[in-house]
């Protein structure tokens, strides 16, 4: 297992000196982003080397700096759990880089030395996360992944709503890591030591002294890790960030690094918390929290005609499943091994299923984008003549993301909703959430629908002239899309490792889904068998039902034509008798608009008191924002451009940081 630590380090050391390199040739774009390119290929075959040393089960550590005087020590270790997020963090990053060589022609008047450098640094940081075993060090690559992602959410340095939606992004993750320190540092108080096993023993001695303490520290940890997920209401900066960030960055934030959120959950409710009946509580918590973002992010997704911002929300939603998954298991854990271990499966698979559909997705629009320049659907249609690799990966994307049958985000949400209903059979608000869900992934199909309908398909309007993207950026998304095909018609590949991560980071033997048959499909067993799954079968049912057809059309004998439409008698221009992507689905905005009422249509509405205490913008973000603005404004009265007065600050600064770890340790 050493040995899978050292190829971290070497893949860690290999996008560090990548960084530095590429700024060498920053003045050369494309030459800049081959450069980043390789280094990623280099790091990721070492990251690949650690994913298979660490999915054979053994977790070992290799301490690299130890400072006792803290209670701390960079320790590494590569787990089953671990691995199988790293190999979500690596292929993200080096089909992101792929895709962003000839992308970043896009941004002509922005240099790239802003881009590439920082996207090899927030990929080391994610990696340091995902292997770190101290919380210290943890929070310092935490910190790390924040601030360069960060920079690359507001790339557009002239552009007014990438440093609106930058700002917000850095108040919301700053302060959930904030929380997450407070939480470290009331632990390290009690224990001396911010090691993962110490944080295990004493919160779970705190859970029994001191009951009112550990959850008040589980609750700081939960806030942390959930608002970089994405989860509902701390997941607000989400859509805001996603637009406005290069297609290659929005690709890596949805689909690696709010995972990272998503590991933390796992790590803190089945790794840090042993099993207890305080599970019980925190897993109905986490189940609710996952519900109420399915519901709202894939609603809110179905109203929105900016193709980036609609998949901001679904991105939402779709961690909303993760969550729910969770939340099921942990409830689960206690007293049903077996049916926890089918619903965290089914989670930790729709995190590495949501990877492969949602990057597809970003990076299908940012195609779209970068051959017309518009993000508006109302503005597009009939592409699919013009781009049809893009059209056909963004639409097995789409369907995979509605969880369309065989295709892999069926396998996971399968997975989840079976937990729902296995566990509702004990408590009916499972089963109650897992209809919710069920229904959720009607929206979520009719939302994609949009997209295809109104970007690809349809009438081309005679003004638009475009062609495919270069080969480079067709790679990345026919490689998601065939994963997407592969992990639907065979999830027994990725769910043999998923069973040992819940099995290593749970403790528990009992496994509710044998994926041990690759021909066979997946059953489900909660004491004896009680469900089965075989996408093999589904294939075969869909290609016998296609073929059937076919033969009828071609038994007709009918002729294929092409003759203009008939608009009443009348030609129209394409644009004028086209119908938008605001039009689709008309009478269910309507009976949700008090969800997110625009103004636009007079329906009923929540009661004025709820709609002010869910309007975080106003109550919460924006005065935030003017309260550091001023802030900031009597700091920079301090910058008076004495040498002498900022040393000065340094030292204060030393002393303060010094008295506040001597008064916590105390």
């Amino acid at each position: 297992m050493v040995d899978a630590v050292r190829y971290v380090e070497a893949s860690i050391v290999v996008l560090i000196v990548g960084s530095l390199v590429s700024l060498l040739f920053a003045r050369r774009r494309k030459l800049c982003g081959w450069v980043s390119f390789a280094f990623v290929c280099a790091s990721s075959v070492y990251t690949g080397l650690a994913v298979v040393g660490g999915c054979k089960g053994a977790s070992g550590e290799h301490t690299i700096l130890q400072l006792p005087q803290l209670g701390s020590r960079l320790t590494l270790r590569v787990d089953p759990l671990s691995a199988i997020f790293l190999a979500i963090v690596a292929l993200i990053a080096l089909l992101s880089t792929l895709y962003s060589v000839r992308y970043m022609e896009h941004y002509a008047h922005d240099k790239v030395a802003k881009f590439f450098p920082v996207l090899l640094l927030c990929v080391a940081s994610m990696t340091g996360v995902l292997v770190c075993t101290d919380f210290l060090f943890f929070l310092i690559f935490w910190e790390s992944m924040t601030l360069t992602s960060y920079f690359l959410v507001t790339f557009e340095s002239e552009n007014a709503a990438s440093q609106r939606a930058g700002l917000k992004y850095f108040i919301i993750t700053h302060g959930a890591t904030l929380c997450m320190v407070a939480a470290a540092l009331l632990l390290w108080r009690t224990s001396g030591s911010f090691h993962f096993d110490a944080i295990r023993q004493t919160l779970s001695a705190l859970l029994n002294t001191r009951p009112f303490l550990a959850h008040s520290i589980i609750f700081l940890f939960f806030l942390g890790f959930a608002t970089k997920a994405g989860i509902l209401p701390m997941g607000d900066w989400l859509p805001d960030a996603h637009p406005v960030a290069p297609s290659g960055m929005s690709a890596t934030l949805s689909g690696a690094l709010v995972k990272l959120g998503i590991y933390g959950l796992v790590r803190l409710f089945c790794s840090f918390l042993v099993v207890s009946p305080s599970l019980r509580m925190w897993g109905i918590i986490l189940a609710l929290a996952g519900t109420g973002s399915l519901f709202v992010g894939n609603l809110t997704a179905l109203r929105q005609t900016d193709t980036k911002r609609l998949m901001a929300f679904s991105t939402i939603g779709q961690i909303g499943y993760i969550c729910l998954g969770l939340g099921v298991g942990a409830y689960c854990l206690p007293m049903y091994p077996a049916l926890a271990s089918i619903a965290l499966a089914g989670a930790i698979l729709h995190a590495v299923n949501h990877a492969c559909f949602k990057s597809c997705l970003f990076l299908g629009a940012g195609s779209v984008l970068y051959r017309t320049g518009q993000r508006d659907m109302d503005k597009l249609g009939g592409l699919a003549g013009f781009m049809p690799y893009t059209t056909g990966t963004t639409t097995i994307a789409s369907l995979s993301i509605a969880g369309v049958p065989p295709f892999n985000g069926f396998a996971s949400k399968w997975l989840i909703i079976a937990g729902c209903v296995l566990a509702g059979m004990r408590f009916p608000l499972f089963l109650v959430l897992g209809l919710i869900a069920l229904f959720i992934s009607l929206a979520t199909l009719a939302s994609f629908l949009t997209v295809l309908g109104s970007v690809f398909l349809g009438k081309a309007d005679p003004d638009i002239r475009t062609r495919e993207v270069p080969i480079s950026m067709i790679v990345p998304q026919v490689v998601l899309a065939a994963l997407c095909v592969l992990l639907g018609i065979f999830p027994q590949l990725m769910l043999r490792f998923v069973g040992h991560a819940v099995a290593d980071v749970t403790g528990i033997t009992a496994a509710g889904v044998d994926a041990s048959r690759i021909w066979g499909g997946l059953f489900l067993i909660d004491g004896s068998p009680v469900a089965f799954w075989s996408p093999l079968a589904m294939l075969a049912a869909l290609a016998i039902l296609a073929l059937l057809s076919y033969a009828i059309q071609r038994a007709g004998g009918a002729q294929v034509r092409s003759v203009p439409v008939w608009y009443c008698g009348e030609e129209h221009a394409p644009a004028t008798v086209r119908y938008p992507a605001s039009s689709f689905y008309l009478p269910f905005k309507h009976a949700f608009q008090g969800i997110y009422p625009s103004g636009k249509v007079h329906v009923p509405r929540f009661p004025a008191p709820l709609r002010r205490a869910l309007d975080f913008d106003q109550w919460l973000y924006v005065p935030a924002v003017r309260a550091m603005d001023a802030a900031a404004d009597r700091v920079s009265r301090t910058h008076v451009g004495i040498p002498q007065i900022y040393l000065l600050w340094i030292v204060v600064g030393a002393i303060v940081v010094t008295g506040i770890l001597l008064w916590v340790k105390g």
